[in-house]
């Protein structure tokens, strides 16, 4: 009797994430992070039911149909993506209906008891921002942070700065404005589609020299910047395209979320940089 209800004792204290539903991962994530969570979000459900059991997770920075395969192949069937699913910033699914790419994708996703949840707004709203943070780490220069979005480096021309990127983030697109060779220290960062606004904010801050960021207006932040060195201002810019600005923050996200949920199986699957670069 007694050896019945040691076993009994050790498995309901083993390990085990049984029943976990896609909502409950959610609501621990809602309560975990630091920010109030807004009514008003496009952080939900994209494709199938919150209520399905979760067999593991993957984090990526865009759930494309190429993630998802991957996802499922591993036994993973929660994924949270950064970015839209389905074609648009909301997710609109009357947007693309009649659309035969829209409708395998949800297809693939039913028929693989898959779940599919964004977690874009909170997790820059979180301080800190996870995103920026991921990204941060791969660049190494968190010993070099003066403020928030900005930077003290050592001294580097902008040309070894693009080879430094390039190398520790293997990007292949990056547009650079500015004289390779001119040397920087002050650097501001403006990741993913922030928007020209917080371009210019970044740019007002006098010791700007260099700014780094994801997408941008070419008719906006790219002419401001080559007028600035028109007359005389040492001003760069460097556009890294939006995945590669912000994928490692995706990667940092999934070790976040480890801590929370420690016997779940987690992965981090790159979506990677869809573009490429004719030599």
């Amino acid at each position: 009797m007694k050896k019945i209800i040691l076993v009994l004792l050790a498995f309901c204290t083993s390990p085990s994430f049984g029943q976990l539903t896609a909502n409950d991962v959610i609501n621990k994530i809602k309560a975990a992070v630091n920010c109030e969570w807004s009514a008003e979000t496009v952080d939900n459900v994209k494709a199938g039911d919150p209520n399905t059991e979760v067999k593991g997770i993957a984090t990526t920075f865009m759930a494309t149909l190429e993630v998802l395969r991957k996802a499922n192949a591993t036994g993973l069937n929660f994924v949270i993506t950064h970015e839209p699913t389905f074609y648009s910033h909301t997710d609109d699914l009357s947007t693309h209906a009649d659309s035969p790419i829209q409708q395998a994708k949800l297809k693939f996703i039913e028929d693989n008891n898959m779940v599919v949840w964004r977690f874009h707004d909170h997790i820059h709203k979180n301080n800190p921002d996870m995103i920026y943070e991921g990204v941060i780490d791969v660049f190494d220069w968190k010993q070099y942070r003066k403020d928030g979005v900005f930077f003290e480096i050592p001294e580097m021309t902008l040309a070894e700065i693009v080879a430094d990127i390039e190398t520790k983030f293997g990007a292949k697109t990056l547009r650079t404005v500015g004289d390779p060779e001119e040397k920087f220290t002050n650097v501001g960062m403006a990741l993913g589609a922030s928007g020209s606004g917080s371009h210019f904010n970044r740019l007002a801050n006098p010791a700007t020299e260099l700014l780094i960021v994801g997408e941008t207006n070419e008719w906006e932040t790219v002419p401001y910047v080559q007028d600035a060195i028109s007359l005389g201002y040492k001003k760069a810019l460097i556009v890294m395209g939006h995945a590669d600005s912000e994928e490692a923050g995706m990667a940092y996200f999934a070790k976040w979320l480890q801590e929370l949920y420690e016997e779940v199986p987690i992965k981090f699957i790159e979506a990677k940089n869809p573009y490429w670069r004719s030599k």
